[in-house]
């Protein structure tokens, strides 16, 4: 895993700040910041925050090798980029992992299954802490790499054997309690699995973890999601409808409990999944305690229905949306229909916008988040739309990525095209793009 020695990839000149152009540049390699081994970005970032001066040894492009020392304002100021870091991958066979339930031949980069706690506490992506070594534990409660987000799903042993695929390497309370201890704040998720990791041991984990320490703050509890590409794997299935309110009516006396008692939290919070299963009313907005796992699906339907009623009462909102068609996913459905459209209705709204929601045929119906949606399947569900003459169409940001494609390498322009009409990403909040487009000032976005 360790990067050790960074390669600098881009920088500001030297020059800029006073000193020698040939001091440090493109090309050249840290070896060591502050006379500590610098295996990794975070590790350059701790160790050349020190001082107003920091010591560099530097291994040239010609293989030579440098002690150099640098003013803390120019490290900062110098703007160094590296090579991107060699990520952990994960080497546990969790029957659930969606990785392992793609379909072949798509793009390489959506069957890489990252296991690395500097990804845990840069962007808040889930580990199972399975294969960290001693040091590297040390490494996180010494550079205060914290929160941490950590993958328990079960705190028994032998079923943490079956849900993981893997016999474990360490003992996951120790571990958790250890960075607990050090000041590390950690968020953990149980994905459930019916009939295995639910019921007594749902229990034993929620309760195990809320009494741990108090730096383990939040538990997301999110049902299993299975696609159809499920050759090889165990079978299972996921949560029927009456499940979901069984498991709403499970979770939340011991939220009562923990509110009420020396925690004063929650602590245990259900993802949206089990609200819109179980056709039941999602919590207010204060409930959610900030919202820290809204990434992982805890929330962000209340969080997006209270920023749409703010964004309504700050900005108003046109009384006719008819030329807008919004494309969404089966969850997403009865979002829209369950709250954002009474809302506008309320709001004096006389023509709302056409909703088409999207079956996922491309993974499985059982698959409803916007967020895994192919363009095959929009360009499909809007062709079967009967509207026509739309001025415009949006589509699901979060089912883009960074290169602006769907999982099947659609864009923007050739959903459009396959379409014959036009269609976008709304890059602004649903009340800001709607004004956008039946003011006409996006018309040429």
């Amino acid at each position: 895993m360790a990067d050790r020695a960074l390669e600098i990839v881009s920088m500001k000149s030297p020059a800029q700040f006073g000193l020698d152009p040939s001091v440090l540049g493109v090309g050249d390699r840290i070896m060591e910041v502050a006379g500590e081994v610098a295996t990794d970005q975070l590790d350059w970032a701790f160790h050349a925050s020190k001082g107003k001066s920091v010591s560099i040894r530097v291994q040239r492009k010609n293989g030579l090798v440098e002690d150099v020392v640098l003013p803390s304002r120019a490290v900062a100021g110098l703007e160094i980029w590296f090579k991107a870091m060699d990520f952990r991958r994960c080497r546990c066979k969790c029957p659930f992992c969606f990785v392992d339930q793609m379909p072949k031949g798509l793009r390489a980069s959506l069957y890489i299954k990252d296991e690395d706690f500097r990804l845990s506490f840069l962007y808040g992506n889930f580990t199972t802490m399975n294969d960290v070594t001693d040091e590297e534990l040390q490494k996180i409660i010494r550079q205060k790499n914290s929160p941490q987000w950590v993958s328990v799903h079960v705190v028994d042993e032998g079923m943490r054997r079956f849900i993981f695929g893997r016999p474990m390497k360490r003992q996951i309370l120790d571990t958790l309690r250890l960075l607990a201890q050090g000041d590390i704040r950690i968020h953990t998720q149980a994905v459930i699995v019916p009939g295995k990791n639910d019921g007594e041991y749902l229990r034993e984990t929620i309760e195990t973890l809320e009494a741990l320490h108090e730096n383990i703050v939040t538990l997301g509890v999110v049902p299993v999601g299975l696609t159809r590409y499920r050759e090889g794997l165990p079978g299972m299935r996921v949560f029927r409808n009456e499940e979901m309110r069984d498991m709403i009516e499970f979770i939340e006396p011991h939220q009562d409990r923990f509110l009420t008692g020396p925690r004063a939290s929650r602590f245990v919070f259900a993802s949206d999944e089990w609200y819109a299963g179980a056709g039941r009313e999602v919590p207010a907005f204060d409930a959610y305690e900030g919202f820290p796992q809204l990434d992982n699906g805890v929330g962000s339907i209340r969080h997006f229905v209270s920023e749409t009623e703010a964004d309504i009462d700050a900005l108003g909102v046109p009384d006719d949306l008819g030329g807008i068609r919004i494309v969404t996913g089966a969850l997403g459905e009865g979002v829209f229909t369950r709250y954002v459209f009474p809302l506008l209705r309320a709001r004096g709204v006389g023509i709302l916008p056409e909703l088409v929601p999207v079956r996922n045929v491309f993974f499985g119906e059982t698959v409803t988040c916007s967020g895994l949606l192919v363009g095959e399947d929009m360009v499909a569900a809007i062709r079967g739309t009967a509207a026509r003459g739309r001025r415009v169409t949006f589509l699901p940001p979060n089912c883009f990525n960074h290169d602006g494609v769907t999982i099947d390498e659609m864009n923007v322009e050739a959903i459009s095209e396959a379409l014959g009409e036009r269609a976008v990403v709304p890059g602004d909040s649903l009340v800001e793009s709607l004004h956008r487009w039946v003011d006409g000032s996006g018309a040429g976005a």
